[in-house]
């Protein structure tokens, strides 16, 4: 197909001389020419003294990608300062002395003559205290001036205990810090806060247990505190009331926080709980995620929470179990769907699985009843409580291990006990047999670190000189042996 760009220039002229002599001149200076070739495209220049090669192509060509408009904007070094990571207080604040008189030595070198301690009186706010301490109001509303946003002063309780000289005083709030107000002869009345002094020490105890782990954990003088969060611990995976036999053997690594001072345990914290149970070796490993939660994981990140706690009720009796049974009213036999724990009136009941409250109130035969549905496959029900607790409403979320009632004999009930049922997609199963997932493993970014708190503990454990028998392939009649 050959066309001449000549034929056209009339046309696009046309009305317009201008445009009509260029068109002509144009027309005159070079043909087009397109071949139906494919992918073949020839311009000939009719130019005198100048010639083209044709153009070829194989294939389509593409277009260049757009250029990014920030490199068009002009650039500027920037200088960034990072976040400094925030102090540990114990390096920031003072240690706190033994006396009152040791503090006012430190701070201003002056000698007192006179120690003595008063307790704040019921009605008695901090103001009162300080004018029966020997204090002139002027001194005690200067004082207090300082002390103010160091301590809530309207929360101070009753019975609090006030260390004073005449140079000044101290008392230690409910964080356990104490709060100093000395009179400086040149700068007037100061105030600040300061650091009670801790001792920390790690302790590591095993035993076999012969009939209780409460009788086998008192004989090796477990602090009450350390053993109440072992049984916590073990109890998503066991039942110690019914699973624990003879021969079976415990093992755990806490640390005790002592004040230096006064000698009181300040803190008492599990770091390891292990337990042989029947030749099964169970070892939890505390760990702290950010923040203030606090998750327990075996070896490998899972961890030891389960979905649902067996038993919702501590130092109950099983009274009775899931299956049919001789109802003890009506007499007739009849299927038992759920369990029933013995305990006396007013025993806490704590929710088995965080979740949200479905029911609350009185249910017929079944008195004041709770149910707590978990997620879509599992729920919980409560019943015969004497009372529910506060805020345990329809459309409440609680948490697990939150009370959300107490132990009674209401409905049709012989004698106070929780009947506790597990429910899955609607189904009523047997609590002590069903099988529970277990909770969330320790994310990936942080099994790292989580290995080098095993790491640490281990360490521990073997700086002691003990045998970590939940490590070791060993029979409890091993144990015993020894």
């Amino acid at each position: 197909m050959i066309r001449s760009f000549a034929r056209l220039a009339p046309r696009m002229a046309h009305g317009n001389s201008l445009f009509s002599r260029a068109a002509a001149h144009l027309a005159s200076a070079f043909t087009v020419t397109v071949l139906a070739a494919p992918l073949l495209v020839a311009a000939t220049f009719s130019t005198p003294g100048l010639a083209m090669e044709p153009i070829r192509t194989s294939g389509t060509v593409l277009p260049l990608p757009k250029p990014d408009f920030v490199l068009s904007l002009p650039s500027e070094p920037v200088l960034m300062t990072l976040p400094v990571a925030r102090p540990d207080l114990n390096d920031i604040l003072p240690k706190s002395t033994a006396t009152i008189s040791e503090m006012v030595a430190l701070q201003t070198g002056q000698q007192s003559t006179r120690e003595d301690t008063y307790k704040l009186k019921s009605g008695e706010g901090l103001a009162t205290l300080l004018v029966r301490a020997g204090f002139t109001k002027d001194d005690t509303a200067a004082a207090i001036t300082e002390i103010v946003g160091r301590a809530s002063l309207r929360a101070l309780p009753i019975g609090l205990e006030v260390r004073a000289t005449e140079h000044g005083f101290a008392f230690t709030t409910k964080n356990g810090r104490d709060v100093y107000a000395i009179r400086d002869p040149e700068q007037g009345w100061i105030a600040f806060t300061a650091i009670r002094p801790v001792e920390r020490y790690v302790a590591y105890a095993q035993g076999v247990i012969e009939d209780s782990i409460y009788r086998a954990a008192s004989q090796s003088d477990i602090p009450d505190a350390a053993l109440a969060e072992y049984i916590r611990v073990m109890g998503f995976s066991v039942d110690f009331q019914r699973e624990v036999r003879g021969g079976d053997a415990f093992e755990l690594l806490y640390e005790q926080a002592v004040d230096g001072i006064t000698g009181a345990l300040v803190e008492t914290r599990l770091h390891y709980a292990g337990l042989m149970l029947s030749g099964k070796q169970l070892g939890y490993y505390r760990f702290d995620h950010e923040g203030s939660r606090v998750g327990w994981y075996d070896r490998d990140g899972n961890s030891a929470a389960r979905t649902l706690i067996r038993t919702p009720i501590s130092g109950a009796r099983l009274s009775s179990s899931y299956g049919m049974r001789k109802h003890p009213i009506s007499g007739y036999n009849r299927m038992h769907k759920g369990v029933d724990f013995a305990a006396r009136t007013g025993t806490p009941i704590i929710a088995a699985g965080s979740g949200v409250i479905m029911k609350s109130g009185w249910l017929g035969s079944y008195g004041r009843y709770v149910k707590i549905r978990h997620n879509s496959t599992y729920s919980t029900a409560y019943a015969h409580m004497s009372r529910i607790a506060n805020g345990i409403t329809p459309g409440a979320r609680v948490a697990q291990g939150e009370v959300i009632g107490y132990v009674g004999s209401s409905g049709r009930s012989t004698g106070p006990h929780l009947h506790y049922e597990i429910i899955v997609n609607n189904r009523k199963v047997n609590p002590m047999t069903v099988s529970l997932p277990t909770g969330e493993k320790i994310p990936p970014e942080l099994l790292d670190v989580f290995e080098e708190r095993v790491e640490l503990v281990e360490a521990e454990v073997a700086a002691t000189g003990s045998l970590h028998f939940a490590a070791m392939d060993l029979l409890p009649s091993d144990l015993a042996a020894e």
